[in-house]
């Protein structure tokens, strides 16, 4: 039986609704990664922080295997239109195959490497490492040493909480989805409303696809480093002594 143009258009369709899942695993995954950092921040053993990231995992599975699924999918569609493929058990036979081919190589390594995944281990290593440097408090609230680190650490985030386009503390982190950088949501939008084509401002970026408003999606992550800092912040401001507590 011959496949139509309303067919092709059925299925393209079908493959857009598809691809617009992807952003509910990466809620999904973004969700988890707060939970994971909750867990970390209240000390909790590290059986449960394993256990939010093994579901970050899964998600990140759900995100491969949907976008092999499609791409299969993409690869028989092209056969299909240009007459190499016909029959309608052929088509299944080659997109078995094709999906075969394109989940080779599929491994659990492989899911660790994803951007949202390696940025928690990044954050659970920053705050552990603020955990075993934190200096016990002593009598009357001062603390000896461990001044002169925290203004280290403290000049170390506001380097990272910086928007790459305007140099400027971020307000309203983005990321962009295909390379994973962060941008200020006004200045990034601004700019590639004003001007074609734009890529990512981050130097030696390797994404050279221009940048789209469909790409950025909030970060909560970085979101939850601004609130970390202003915190830090705001334990180093002098208590009034007036104050009864």
């Amino acid at each position: 039986m011959a496949v139509s143009a309303a067919h092709f258009r059925n299925l393209d369709l079908s493959l857009e609704n598809l691809k617009k899942c992807s952003k509910y695993f990466l809620t999904g995954m973004e969700f988890a990664s707060e939970v994971a950092l909750d867990v970390q921040e209240m000390k909790a053993n590290e059986d449960q922080v394993q256990q939010v990231e093994d579901v970050m995992v899964e998600y990140a599975a759900m995100e491969r295997d949907l976008k092999q699924f499609v791409q299969a999918v993409e690869t028989v569609k092209q056969q299909v239109k240009s007459g190499d493929l016909s029959d309608h058990v052929a088509v299944e036979k080659a997109l078995s195959e094709q999906l075969e081919a394109e989940q080779q190589g599929n491994s659990r390594e492989q899911l660790l490497q994803h951007h949202m995944i390696t940025s928690l281990h990044d954050k659970l290593r920053e705050l552990k490492g603020e955990e075993e440097s934190e200096p016990s408090p002593q009598p009357g609230g001062s603390q000896t040493g461990g001044d002169d680190d925290d203004e280290i650490e403290m000049t170390q985030a506001e380097v990272n909480l910086k928007c790459p386009l305007t140099q400027q503390e971020f307000k309203e982190p983005v990321r962009n989805k295909k390379c994973g950088h962060v941008y200020d949501k006004g200045p990034i939008l601004q700019h590639i409303r004003r001007k074609r084509g734009v890529k990512c401002p981050v130097s030696a970026c390797a994404n050279t696809d221009p940048i789209s408003e469909q790409d950025l999606e909030d970060d909560v992550e970085m979101r939850r480093k601004i609130d970390k800092k202003n915190r830090q912040a705001g334990r180093k401001e002098p208590r009034n002594r007036d104050m009864p507590f």
